[in-house]
C-alpha cells in the first residue's frame, strides 16, 4: 500500500511517448471533441452548480489523498511537494472559483487549466502506470483540462481578448514570485531553474539552458491555443 501511494519503486514502468502516453492523449482528445461535438446540449444542462462542485470535490480529493500520503508515510518534502507547482496552482484556483462561481477569477482559471495541464500533458513526468501518482496525474491534468472546458461550455462562460493579457499579466506575476522564492529556498518550482530530469533525458541540448524563455514562449502559444474554442464560441453566440 505504501508503493502504491509512494511509488519510490517502479513497477509498471511510464515512459514519455510510449503506447500508454500516447493512448492518454488520445482519449483526452476524443473527451475534449465530444464536449465541443455536444456543447450546446451541455449549455441546457441542469444542476449547473452541483456539478460544478462534485468536479471541484474530485480535484480537491485528488489531491488531499495524494499530498495526505506523502505525510502519512514519511516522505513529504517542503522542497518538493509544496502546491506551488503550476499545475497544482491553477487547480486550486479552479477549484475555488468553481465553488465561489467567481467570474473573474473563473476566467483566469479557464486558461490556466490549458497552461499548466497541456505541456505536462505532452511531456509527462511519471515513473510508474501501478500507483496513485498515476492517477493523481490524470485527474490534475487531464481531467482538469476536459473538465474546464465543459463548464465553460455549461455556463457559457464570457471571455474575451482582454482576458488572454490578464492571464499573462497574472502568470508573468506568479513566475516572479516563485523565481524569487526559487532563489531564497534553492527550490524549482515552475521549472524556473530547471527543466525536469525526464525532460533533459529526451532533449539534452536544454541542459544548462535558462527555462525562463522557453516557459514564457509555451505558455503564450498554450494561452492563444486556449483561445480557439473561446473564438468560435463567441462567433457563434454573436449570430
Amino acid at each position: 500500500m505504501r508503493e502504491f501511494f509512494v511509488d519510490n519503486h517502479v513497477g509498471i514502468p511510464f515512459y514519455m511517448f510510449s503506447w500508454i502516453h500516447f493512448l492518454l492523449i488520445i482519449l483526452t482528445s476524443i473527451i475534449v471533441y465530444v464536449i465541443y461535438k455536444f456543447r450546446n446540449d451541455i449549455r441546457n444542462i441542469k444542476m449547473k452548480k452541483k456539478i460544478r462542485y462534485v468536479i471541484a470535490l474530485i480535484m480537491f480529493l485528488n489531491m488531499t489523498i495524494y499530498y495526505g500520503a506523502y505525510v502519512y508515510y514519511g516522505v513529504y518534502n517542503w522542497k518538493v511537494h509544496l502546491p506551488l507547482h503550476l499545475c497544482f496552482i491553477s487547480g486550486y484556483l479552479f477549484m475555488y472559483a468553481l465553488v465561489c462561481n467567481n467570474i473573474k477569477l473563473r476566467k483566469l482559471a479557464y486558461f490556466m487549466a490549458f497552461i499548466g495541464p497541456l505541456p505536462a500533458i505532452i511531456w509527462s513526468d511519471l515513473n510508474s502506470v501501478d500507483s496513485f501518482v498515476f492517477i493523481q496525474f490524470i485527474i490534475s491534468h487531464h481531467f482538469f483540462l476536459c473538465a474546464n472546458l465543459f463548464v465553460y461550455y455549461m455556463d457559457n462562460l464570457s471571455i474575451n481578448i482582454s482576458d488572454v493579457k490578464k492571464v499573462f499579466v497574472f502568470v508573468n506575476t506568479i513566475f516572479i514570485v516563485m523565481l524569487i522564492f526559487n532563489v531564497i529556498m534553492n527550490t524549482n518550482y515552475i521549472m524556473t531553474k530547471s527543466f525536469p530530469e525526464t525532460f533533459l533525458e529526451l532533449y539534452p541540448f536544454f541542459r544548462g539552458i535558462t527555462p525562463i524563455p522557453f516557459l514564457e514562449i509555451a505558455g503564450i502559444i498554450v494561452a492563444f491555443i486556449a483561445y480557439i474554442p473561446v473564438y468560435y464560441r463567441n462567433k457563434e453566440n454573436n449570430n
